[in-house]
């Protein structure tokens, strides 16, 4: 049974908060954050918590490392240039599977009209490329740019939570059986919504629902708006060549936001590598590039360079345009 893909997204949305909010709770991140900063310079820790960002932002983690990156990088003497280019990661590590991001997460079921049309192990293959290239990228640019200034010392212990931990991981369970199982046996999205709440009440009580980033659902709310004007006035007739759809997600997120473009590509073009290699790189396309990009404009402590952003974007057009040409 399809159900509508904004529904679907609401429904993996929150599955997705309460395992992001429980590895928050885990402090696990903290943790690894501090023993990369303990006695380190700007260069070498920045480079690492890349490699950490790279490693962790693909299971819808983006938001989590980018509040603490705004915590650490109070610590660095380079603050915005050091937040710019872990920001900048998170959102390009996070592209690596279906469910790394609010963009990847709706393209992967609209595609599908509300189930998913690629599976996890064809989504990791399609945008492995781009990852590896973006993580190589951005620890060349860390290593040149990065000056060697020491971090300073917080002296802060962390302890972590294994409770909180395995909870994540069983709630990463269900989203990659949707994924996998669901798509050939017909999971529903209701059934696996219940089957979560009752684990995260049973085993976890309410604390993974109250330190769910509820932010998270201003995209939602948007998609379902979106969705249902497309439905009564289509755009489906509408034939553009491939330059232009890529145009329209890349540059066009400068303006409109990749995350909004999202809800709209699809209508567009059955291309899902075009849409997601566009729709990636325009993550990058300054404030309004992605909503990671427009949450650490209003609520950051530190502000981003946005300069270095607009330049970072503009090299990721030409190597992403460049592994999209030898693809073909």
């Amino acid at each position: 049974m399809n159900i509508h893909p904004p529904i679907a997204y609401a429904f993996l949305t929150l599955i997705l908060g309460f395992s992001a909010a429980s590895i928050k709770r885990s402090n696990i991140i903290d943790l690894l954050g501090e023993k990369i900063l303990m006695n380190a310079n700007e260069q070498k820790a920045t480079m690492m918590l890349i490699a950490l960002s790279h490693i962790m932002a693909p299971f819808f983690l983006s938001f989590v490392l980018i509040a603490s990156f705004d915590k650490w990088v109070l610590r660095f003497e380079e603050k915005e240039k050091t937040l710019t280019l872990l920001v900048a990661s998170a959102i390009m590590g996070s592209i690596l599977t279906p469910f790394g991001n609010l963009r990847n997460l709706y393209l992967s079921i609209a595609s599908g009209n509300g189930v998913p049309s690629i599976s996890i192990y064809s989504f990791v293959s399609t945008m492995l490329p781009l990852w590896v290239a973006s993580l190589i990228f951005f620890l060349v640019v860390a290593y040149f740019i990065c000056k060697k200034n020491e971090v300073k010392n917080a002296n802060i212990r962390v302890e972590w939570k294994k409770a909180d931990l395995i909870f994540s991981l069983f709630m990463l369970f269900f989203i990659f059986g949707y994924f996998n199982i669901g798509r050939y046996y017909n999971l529903t999205l209701p059934g696996l919504i219940i089957l979560a709440g009752i684990f995260c009440i049973v085993f976890m009580g309410t604390g993974p629902l109250k330190a769910v980033n509820w932010y998270l659902f201003i995209p939602v709310g948007v998609s379902f708006a979106v969705f249902y004007i497309l439905l009564f006035f289509p755009i489906t007739g509408i034939k553009l060549p491939l330059w232009m759809l890529y145009s329209a997600g890349s540059i066009g997120s400068a303006g409109l936001s990749s995350n909004f473009l999202s809800f709209i590509i699809p209508s567009l073009t059955n291309n899902e590598t075009l849409m997601l290699y566009s729709l990636s790189v325009g993550g990058l396309a300054g404030i309004f590039g992605s909503y990671e990009a427009i949450w650490i404009w209003v609520k950051g402590r530190t502000r981003i360079d946005w300069k270095l952003m607009f330049l970072l974007f503009f090299f990721f057009l030409l190597i992403s345009i460049t592994i999209l040409f030898l693809r073909r």
